[in-house]
């Protein structure tokens, strides 16, 4: 299980991941030539593919939030939910450190799930957790 750290500001909020999907698009172009009566006895044209690098680098994130010593587990959320919303801040990017790298981008979409726990060992946590599904595109502001 990874241990994913999203922060923008002060705030910060620890992911505990189940699965971490990588995806990278590469958007391309193509350029289909035109069919004339002079040159369909030749057959079709091969399809001319342009590559401008216009990558995408998105991760989809499954995993859970939970309490922490300090905060119930609906203060973690409402302070991811705060770095969703800007964190107070017009613009910028969040950061997002997994594997030991920081990548720094945009939050596209997060999902939370209230899922409770049937064993709790300390009154003072809250053990209530929240499944939570997130889409964060790597990217600057512009």
């Amino acid at each position: 299980m990874a241990e994913l750290t999203f922060s923008k500001n002060s705030i910060s909020v620890t992911v505990y991941a189940d699965t971490v999907a990588e995806n990278f698009t590469n958007k391309l172009f193509y350029i289909t030539p035109a069919t004339n009566a002079d040159n369909q006895a030749s057959g079709p044209s091969d399809t001319i593919a342009v590559d401008l690098l216009r990558i995408t680098h998105q991760f989809v994130i499954k995993g859970y939030i939970t309490g922490t010593d300090s905060k119930t587990a609906k203060q973690v959320k409402d302070d991811f939910i705060n770095i969703y919303n800007g964190a107070g801040t017009t613009g910028g990017t969040v950061s997002f450190v997994y594997d030991g790298d920081t990548f720094n981008g945009y939050i596209e979409k997060v999902n939370f799930v209230e899922k409770a726990s049937d064993d709790p060992s300390d009154s003072i946590r809250d053990y209530a957790k929240y499944e939570v599904a997130i889409t964060f595109v790597e990217g600057v502001s512009a």
